[in-house]
């Protein structure tokens, strides 16, 4: 089987921040930033909003520790 250019095209499109924040909190697990900051980029803050403004995905953040560093959730709806 023969690809075009197009099949080409799409299997090389990185997947967006926004995707890949949602891979990883897909879990409904809690995640800290610094792991999303690893998995989906140092500048996740933009995704998270993106995420929740635009795509209406519930992610709830809290705080934990000494430091106080954030820590992110998917809510399952």
């Amino acid at each position: 089987m023969q690809r075009t250019y197009e099949d080409t095209k799409m299997r090389n499109r990185k997947k967006t921040k926004v995707k890949l924040l949602l891979e990883v909190l897909s879990d409904g697990q809690w995640h800290l930033g610094d792991e999303l900051a690893t998995k989906v980029g140092h500048r996740f803050g933009d995704a998270v909003d993106k995420a929740r403004d635009k795509q209406n995905q519930p992610i709830e953040t809290d705080r934990v520790g000494v430091g106080q560093k954030h820590k992110y959730r998917l809510l399952n709806v």
